[in-house]
């Protein structure tokens, strides 16, 4: 079963940010796009899957991916910029854009949990964001 995690910015996960972010966290890793080129799929020396990555979507009613995400845990790479969404009166204006970047870890395991959640935090520091990370059995108490 896979596990989510997704990243909300204030600037746009281009293609170019998520390759770099992607460079720099698993550069040994091969990359193939989906056949519908709406998916991004990161694998490894065994063609195996271990992320996929979904197009990045403009939100339109930023209030609304707060609704979708109440209780999530909500982390920022160290130093980053968070969207003024999720910090009233830090960095940025409530007005910017939102993008929403989801991340698939594929099986639950711990080592594609680890490359998701060292993927997210980059890729968040180059969108000026936020990564919301899976509701783990510690949330739910």
């Amino acid at each position: 079963m896979s596990r989510d995690w997704t990243v909300l910015g204030v600037e746009e996960p281009t293609q170019q940010r998520v390759v770099d972010s992607l460079v720099a966290t698993m550069p040994h890793l091969t990359l193939r796009q989906g056949a519908d080129s709406n998916m991004l799929a990161v694998l490894d020396d065994d063609g195996t899957v271990l992320l996929a990555l979904e197009l990045p979507r403009l939100v339109r009613v930023p209030e609304e991916a707060l609704r979708l995400l109440t209780g999530a845990p909500v982390s920022a790479p160290a130093g980053a910029a968070v969207p003024a969404l999720f910090a009233p009166g830090g960095n940025g204006h409530p007005d910017d854009p939102l993008w929403w970047q989801e991340i698939h870890a594929m099986g639950g395991e711990p080592a594609t949990d680890e490359l998701a959640d060292r993927f997210s935090h980059v890729l968040a520091g180059l969108c000026c964001g936020v990564v919301i990370a899976p509701f783990t059995d510690a949330d739910n108490v």
